[in-house]
């Protein structure tokens, strides 16, 4: 198994360095550089909740990034849930993305996935807003929450306020 492991970290590293790429382990920041050390795109970790749903918990998964896109930058939630459909598990779930720019609105976005969510088991999630068209990334960073209703719970709305990217 040692064997196995050190050929696959050989494996990583001279593929990323090959792409010119830096290949950090360990780092719970994900962030990819340029040869000069530019940063490409910020992520901050996967974030985790389990919400009391009827039948099976529902576990959703999702992690927030800055990303380039042609002449700009985008803000991206990205993820998956399990343990979804079946039988109605959610009256609304929406997830509200940010693109910031020094803790300050740049472009905001909505995606209602409560028909998803209800209706599949599982299913990744993909929330981005427009592209921002600048070519000054300082300070850029990716931010957001999860406006949620419980069904028949009887206690109205909740959010989860998801911990944003790292800034560029």
């Amino acid at each position: 198994m040692k064997k196995t492991v050190t050929a696959l970290s050989r494996g990583m590293l001279v593929t990323a360095l090959a792409a010119g790429g830096v290949l950090v382990a360990g780092n719970p920041v994900m962030a990819a550089e340029t040869a000069a050390g530019t940063p490409i795109r910020a992520c901050s970790t996967q974030q985790h909740k389990e919400f009391p749903t009827s039948g099976y918990n529902t576990d959703v998964y999702i992690k927030l990034c800055v990303a380039p896109r042609t002449n700009g930058w985008i803000a991206s939630a990205d993820g998956y849930w399990t343990d979804g459909g079946g039988k109605r598990k959610f009256d609304n779930f929406d997830i509200q993305i940010r693109l910031e720019r020094n803790d300050k609105d740049v472009l905001v976005s909505l995606c209602d996935i409560t028909a998803e969510v209800n209706r599949a088991d599982s299913g990744t999630i993909q929330c981005q807003t427009k592209i921002h068209k600048t070519e000054n990334m300082k300070g850029l960073s990716a931010d957001g929450k999860v406006n949620y209703d419980l069904d028949a719970d009887g206690k109205g709305g909740y959010t989860w306020a998801l911990t944003g990217s790292p800034r560029l």
